[in-house]
């Protein structure tokens, strides 16, 4: 399968590498490019922005009522099933974000991107017909989740792209623009899934089509229809750019960069720290629930309030943090961004430790709860307050609702600026060639965080509680600053080596 790849050639090869503020320029910074070139391309550029942020909406915008759907359609109160519902998303994604990566290296980037594309489409359908199947609904579900997964596996072909189709200079704000557009598909799917709950569970019926629209399937057909607009869009619009790496045959030079050794040691280092940086993420995900029911005695509904209102402020402050970091790479070097984005990290967690000279303690329990078996799909303490029935409880001192907040708000700032600016030293240091499967196995290694993260904290919360378990990542955290310090000089783009 081939098709065109409009390729952008330098005007000039430099003789030395140039260095502003510690962000090098490569010969590829100065190319041939005419007005409709450079419109066309962050025209392609800003539609893979697009396709990144219905990739977070699949995600998102179902993921606070996958259970009650899946309650809904099989009837079922066992929530091992959903475990593997919400595991089948990250293993489709860890499975074949370096696959496609690999495909994209050998093929127009196009061909990967518009597959996954179609079988998005046909994913978010399929997870709205599953309860229109006369039997083995659950199934269903569990097929369309993993068939999502692997649509969001594109996000290393996106970032390849991104990477090839943009010059070092261009790339942070490039990179800044697809983060954004994640984050703003995973802020408001919760808000749409909310905005729809007037459907109620029966909703409308068609039964001439088996289509049903009610509170849990509007949100996937809704994401279905964005899904061919945004494939309508692509193959109107998207058009593949790769600046070339070479002037002529006889740019011994310049070639030579392309044909450089990828600095193994950096890109592991910078793959590890993203790697770590989503494991943490995964410990206010996975306990934000049960952490303020225990601390604050809320019952499930205000937790889900309460915390929804926290989440959508904090992904404000993650775009606030992308910008942050747009403007200060133009004037300071992104090793040094990136140290403070993960001493921000660790801050946010550090202040979610609960201080040990309050004399203040979670509240009781004021409902019969065995905390040796808590079910926290199924626990709701309207009309009576849960309060903390950990084994903890006793002696952990409570959390305060105004340190919790700027915890999360410092978490929220740390860890948007930590995945943008180690993305973006990552791919300079990979350098101009093909990066499909560097991507991939990049986002492979976040989706096996993701996959693993949840079992690690729900066991260290329940057995330890948040003491040791928010030292207990703090401390990872540290050694990953420690790790970038003692690798600080090789984490330069390819071409300063």
């Amino acid at each position: 399968m081939k098709s065109e790849v409009h390729r952008l050639i330098p005007v000039t090869k430099a003789k030395e590498n140039k260095s502003i503020n510690g962000d090098v320029f490569e010969d590829r910074d100065v190319f041939e490019e005419s007005v409709e070139d450079k419109k066309s391309r962050w025209r392609s550029i800003h539609l893979a922005c697009l396709i990144m942020f219905i990739g977070s909406l699949d995600y998102s915008i179902v993921i606070t009522s996958i259970w009650p759907y899946l309650q809904s359609i099989t009837y079922t109160k066992d929530t091992t099933f959903l475990g593997w519902l919400l595991c089948a998303f990250g293993l489709g994604q860890l499975v074949f974000a370096p696959i496609l990566g690999l495909w994209s290296n050998y093929v127009d980037v196009k061909w990967p991107i518009l597959t996954t594309l179609i079988l998005g489409v046909f994913a978010n359908t399929l997870y709205g017909y599953a309860g229109a199947f006369p039997s083995h609904n659950g199934i269903v579900m569990l097929v369309a989740r993993f068939c999502l997964g692997i649509r969001a596996g594109n996000v290393a072909v996106i970032k390849s792209y991104v990477s090839g189709a943009t010059t070092v200079k261009e790339r942070t704000s490039a990179v800044a623009n697809f983060s954004t557009a994640q984050t703003i598909g995973l802020m408001i799917g919760p808000v749409i899934q909310t905005a729809l709950t007037p459907l109620g569970e029966t909703g409308l019926r068609w039964d001439l089509i088996k289509l049903t629209l009610n509170m849990y399937t509007t949100a996937a057909f809704l994401v279905t229809l964005l899904g061919i607009v945004t494939l309508v869009l692509f193959l109107l619009m998207f058009k593949s750019y790769r600046i070339a790496d070479t002037l002529d045959e006889d740019t011994e030079d310049y070639q030579s960069i392309d044909d450089g050794k990828v600095d193994k040691v950096a890109a592991s280092v910078a793959a590890l720290a993203f790697s770590l940086a989503v494991f943490s993420m995964t410990y206010d995900e996975t306990i934000l629930l049960p952490l303020t029911m225990a601390m604050y005695a809320w019952s499930r509904n205000e937790a889900v309030l309460y915390n929804g209102i926290l989440l959508t402020g904090g992904a404000c402050v993650a775009v606030l943090s992308f910008l942050a970091v747009k403007y200060l790479s133009k004037r300071c070097d992104e090793r040094k961004i990136l140290l403070g984005s993960l001493a921000i990290l660790i801050t946010g967690y550090t202040l979610q430790i609960p201080m040990p000279f309050t004399s203040s303690y979670p509240p009781a329990p004021q409902v019969a709860v065995n905390s040796t078996d808590i079910d926290f799909n199924t626990l709701d303490c309207e009309g009576a307050r849960c309060g903390c029935y950990f084994d903890w409880c006793t002696y952990t001192p409570q959390l305060f609702l105004s340190q919790y907040i700027v915890a999360v708000t410092c978490v929220s700032f740390g860890f948007a600026a930590t995945i943008l600016t180690v993305t973006t030293i990552y791919s300079k240091i990979l350098g101009p060639k093909p990066q499909g499967l560097f991507m991939g196995l990049l986002t492979a290694g976040g989706s096996f965080s993701r996959m693993v993260g949840p079992v690690i904290v729900g066991f260290m919360f329940a057995e330890y509680g948040p003491v040791w378990s928010f030292l207990s990542i703090s401390i990872v955290l540290l050694l990953t600053i420690v790790m970038i310090i003692v690798t600080y000089r090789r984490l330069v783009p390819m071409c300063q080596r």
